[in-house]
């Protein structure tokens, strides 16, 4: 018994480590969903000739703008 108390757990190191790089995650993820607003926004800007250059018409367009900025699916 002893011994477990004087022993060093690896889950509180790992718990110290995820709190000190939490603040750096939350500012990334928060720069991102600005990120992601701003070019939603331009997105809704561009003119018909713009949005057929990429594929798009201007209901997806539209519609790709209105999208709440919570909806993205966050990659790896």
């Amino acid at each position: 018994m002893s011994a477990q108390i004087g022993s060093a757990s690896p889950l509180p190191a790992a718990l110290r480590k995820a709190r000190s790089q939490r603040p750096a995650g939350w500012m990334a993820t928060l720069r991102h969903l600005l990120r992601l607003m701003e070019t939603r926004q331009h997105l809704a800007e561009l003119d018909d000739r713009l949005l057929r250059d990429i594929g798009m018409s201007r209901p997806d367009a539209q519609h790709e703008a209105r999208r709440p900025v919570w909806d993205y699916i966050p990659r790896g």
